[in-house]
């Protein structure tokens, strides 16, 4: 019985030893090959986190100035349909007098038409004050989409696709493609096809934007 016992722990004995051995062989790899790996992971992480991070704070402003514009554009938008609104107005009531009054009997009558014609003129002034304000805000919106896309252009190191425009800038394809190809006319932007076929609008300027610490005077040229 005794034998027995001695067999039994030494098995046991021997299990114990090699469980520490491979503990031991375990926490020697990781200390040598596997930590180092994830302290690397771990700072490649936190660096990518920190540059996400800063990238994000970085659009900041321009998001808090898209937001003001978007408010003012919205504000021009609501004043102008409300003077159209007043300028329908002011024509309908001018019109109904007018018509009611068109034949003119007594001082009466003409004084009614009188107001009749100066709410109609009234009504063309302010639905022009309408139109004025309406395309102030229609220049704001665009000027808008323009910066916007810029920006893009600048994060995109000055290539732009008329859908990448499009999706990245929230706006729609027609209105992307409309303000590449201006900026395209007025010589900001170069048009370039790949050997796919697809259209790409190069932005030399934001391309080349280092070569403006190395620009001269255009005298020593």
């Amino acid at each position: 019985m005794g034998d027995i016992d001695k067999i039994a722990d030494k098995i046991v004995y021997e299990i114990d030893k090699a469980v520490r051995e491979v503990q031991e062989n375990v926490q020697r790899k990781w200390k040598k090959d596997w930590k180092p790996r994830a302290q690397t992971w771990q700072q490649n992480r936190t660096t990518r986190d920190f540059q996400s991070a800063a990238n994000r704070f970085r659009k900041v402003p321009a998001g808090l100035s898209d937001l003001a514009n978007e408010g003012s554009c919205v504000m021009r938008y609501m004043s102008a349909y409300a003077l159209k609104a007043w300028a329908f107005f002011f024509g309908l009531g001018g019109l109904i007098i007018v018509v009611d009054n068109s034949m003119p009997q007594n001082k009466s009558d003409w004084q009614q038409v009188s107001i009749g014609l100066c709410l109609l003129i009234a009504a063309q002034l302010i639905w022009w004050a309408g139109r004025r304000v309406q395309k102030s805000a229609d220049r704001k919106k665009y000027a808008k989409d323009q910066h916007r896309l810029l920006r893009l252009a600048r994060e995109k190191e000055g290539n732009l696709t008329v859908l990448e425009a499009a999706t990245d800038g929230r706006m729609t394809a027609e209105r992307a493609e409309e303000i590449l190809r201006e900026l395209a006319v007025r010589g900001h932007v170069e048009v370039r096809v790949s050997d796919s076929g697809m259209m790409v609008y190069h932005f030399p300027e934001i391309a080349r934007w280092d070569e403006k610490n190395w620009a001269k005077p255009v005298d020593e040229l």
